[in-house]
């Protein structure tokens, strides 16, 4: 059974699409401490690279006795979600999502972060941050891993409670070898 595009476009934002909460909330609230702005400069600076840097997301989500395995590989300005297993071109592109942050960072409450030890993923030197969000009804705890010469955002842990769910959310960032997937028809 093939999905209509409304389908998709609502399947794209509950997946990988969606990026985290706690980091749309970072990367573009005003942190109210001084000192937590200083804190969360290297994640709010990580998160928009995140954005405009060509990457391969790998996620599993976690809600209740359900895991999904999602997949989201931004390049070129596009986006591209796999959705049961098929690859589409989303119709939201990197601009859309940095319009997204700005959004955010317009109605962002409640927002905290700090570092809370240093860390390597897969033997690269990490900066660990533990990252609390709170807006329109959603809260979100993260552990984010940045790369200490690099600056990007390696992996993210994140619980996310919304109004009438609640769900966990492992995400693995790469960005060598970037490429557009092909496209199911």
């Amino acid at each position: 059974m093939g999905l209509g595009i409304g389908k998709i476009a609502r399947e794209q934002a509950k997946s990988m699409h969606r990026i985290p909460f706690a980091l749309l909330v970072f990367w573009c609230a005003a942190v109210p401490a001084v000192r937590a702005q200083d804190v969360c400069k290297n994640v709010l600076d990580a998160g928009e690279r995140l954005t405009t840097t060509p990457h391969h997301g790998y996620m599993t989500r976690v809600r209740g006795n359900k895991q999904e395995l999602l997949e989201d590989i931004s390049v070129d300005g596009a986006i591209y979600i796999q959705i049961n297993g098929k690859w589409r071109k989303s119709p939201l592109t990197v601009q859309d999502r940095l319009k997204q942050q700005q959004e955010n960072r317009a109605s962002a409450k409640n927002t905290s972060c700090r570092h809370v030890r240093d860390e390597a993923v897969n033997g690269e030197p990490a900066d660990v941050y533990s990252v609390h969000a709170e807006n329109e009804g959603i809260t979100s705890d993260s552990m984010v891993w940045i790369s200490k010469s690099k600056n990007q955002i390696l992996r993210q842990e994140e619980d996310i409670d919304e109004t009438d769910t609640k769900f966990h959310e492992s995400v693995r960032y790469e960005y060598t070898n970037v490429a557009a997937p092909p496209v199911s028809r």
